[in-house]
């Protein structure tokens, strides 16, 4: 398999503030510390920054399915502690609509769960990672 590495790489520097302003009520409202090591689902396949498959055609992403409640991705797996790679999925959104190529993870907060479409699987608190070519929905976000 072939990788290439992904070119776009700007993040504003406001995202922790219209992280804050956008999360409200929201799965993603207790932001994820540097020091937090609970709940995070590290995983042996992690690459470098932005690099999908085929020349960047078989990304991850996440869809927020999910009509309350907001949800947190990160576009940079081997650096998901950084809130730089932080961005707000707003119900209906997905990785693409706020300009993430290649979403890598998500975070679901303490004391939440997160209910996926695929065989309806639910997942707990932390970070989960999100591999090239899978396309995750989330239907139900329960805090």
């Amino acid at each position: 398999m072939e990788e290439a590495l992904r070119s776009k790489r700007s993040v504003i520097a406001a995202l922790a503030v219209a992280f804050a302003a956008l999360s409200g009520p929201s799965a993603a409202a207790t932001a994820p510390g540097a020091g937090s090591g609970a709940g995070h689902q590290l995983d042996a396949e992690v690459g470098p920054l932005g690099v999908c498959l085929f020349h960047g055609h078989i990304c991850g992403n996440v869809y927020n399915r999910d009509d309350r409640y907001n949800l947190l991705i990160t576009d940079n797996w081997g650096k998901y502690r950084d809130r730089s790679t932080w961005h707000v999925l707003k119900p209906g959104q997905n990785g693409h609509d706020v300009g993430v190529k290649d979403v890598d993870g998500y975070w679901v907060g303490p004391g939440c769960k997160v209910k996926r479409s695929l065989g309806l699987r639910t997942v707990g608190p932390g970070w989960h990672k999100v591999r090239d070519g899978q396309k995750i929905q989330i239907v139900d976000i329960r805090c």
